[in-house]
C-alpha cells in the first residue's frame, strides 16, 4: 500500500475533479488521513486502508468501499448514500448522523460501530452483515436481501 500525505491526497482529488474523472484510491493507505468535508463522490476506494481517517461531513455518495478498512474512522454526518460498503470493515467507526440511504452493506462488519441517528432507509444488508451488539435493526428501515 502507498501512504499519502494530506496535501498529496488533495492534489489527486483536485486533479481528478478538474479532468472530470473519478478519484481512484483503490488499495491505497489513507490511514489517519484528514478528509473532512471532502467531495469523493463516485471515488474508488476498493481495498483502501482508511483506518482512523477523518471523513466527517464528506460527500461519499456512490463511492466504492468494497473490502476497505474503515475501522475507527470518523464518518460523523458523512454522506454515504448509494455507497458500496460490501465486505468493508467498519469496526469502531463513528457513523453518528451519517447518511447511509440505499447503501450496500452486504457482508459488511459494523461490529462496535456507532450508528446513533444514522439514516439507513433502504440500505441493503444480508445474513453475513455484522451489526453492533446493541443496534436495533428492526427500527433501521434497512432491507435484508438474502
Amino acid at each position: 500500500m502507498t501512504l499519502f500525505a494530506y496535501n498529496d491526497v488533495l492534489q489527486l482529488v483536485k486533479a481528478a475533479v478538474r479532468t472530470g474523472g473519478k478519484v481512484d484510491f483503490s488499495g491505497r493507505n489513507l490511514s489517519g488521513a484528514n478528509l473532512i468535508l471532502t467531495n469523493l463522490t463516485h471515488a474508488d476506494l476498493t481495498q483502501a486502508n482508511l483506518t482512523g481517517a477523518f471523513l466527517s461531513g464528506a460527500n461519499l455518495s456512490f463511492t466504492n468501499f468494497k473490502r476497505a478498512n474503515l475501522s475507527e474512522a470518523n464518518l460523523v454526518r458523512a454522506n454515504l448514500s448509494m455507497a458500496s460498503l460490501r465486505y468493508a470493515y467498519l469496526g469502531g467507526a463513528d457513523l453518528f448522523r451519517a447518511n447511509l440511504v440505499m447503501a450496500d452493506l452486504r457482508n459488511a462488519d459494523l461490529t462496535e460501530a456507532s450508528l446513533d441517528e444514522a439514516d439507513l432507509h433502504a440500505a441493503r444488508y444480508n445474513y453475513a452483515t455484522k451489526w453492533p451488539e446493541d443496534f436495533d435493526l428492526g427500527r433501521s428501515h434497512a432491507i435484508c436481501i438474502d
